[in-house]
């Protein structure tokens, strides 16, 4: 059976205080893959952290999120709400979700300005996958 997930280069996200980079990830023969689920959560992950509309000159308008139109925005309870719905369309959008189970977005206390979000998905073959970054929202 074909693996419904496929297989990519793994990239590796690293914090910086500044917002997520990316950056590919290497082994001992050189570029690491990833496969399977954790694929998955690779390509959600990197579709939350794209803005919707940033790859249009590559043939994918609609690829992306709308989070960052409300980052500056005051974070209080309606704007919070706004960005977990447009979290949980984002991953709809990728045809391998089935289902989001769960979506949660929250300002820390301790970070003004920092958003984290973190959400389970269902995938088509019934796995679940559990989703989680860190969004500089000031």
């Amino acid at each position: 059976m074909a693996d419904a997930f496929k297989t990519d280069l793994r990239i590796v996200f690293q914090d910086t205080g500044h917002g997520p980079v990316v950056e590919l990830a290497t082994g001992a023969k050189g570029l690491a893959a990833v496969s399977g689920v954790d694929n998955l959560v690779q390509a959600l992950t990197l579709r939350l952290l794209v803005d919707q509309g940033e790859l249009e000159a590559l043939g994918h308008p609609r690829y992306g999120s709308r989070i960052r139109e409300l980052l500056g925005a005051r974070l209080d309870r309606a704007n919070l709400e706004l960005m977990r719905r447009f979290v949980r369309q984002t991953l709809l959008d990728d045809p391998r979700v089935a289902e989001v189970v769960r979506v949660v977005v929250r300002s820390r206390s301790d970070a003004p300005g920092i958003v984290d979000v973190e959400a389970e998905v269902r995938a088509r073959d019934g796995q679940s996958a559990q989703i989680g970054v860190s969004l500089d929202a000031a």
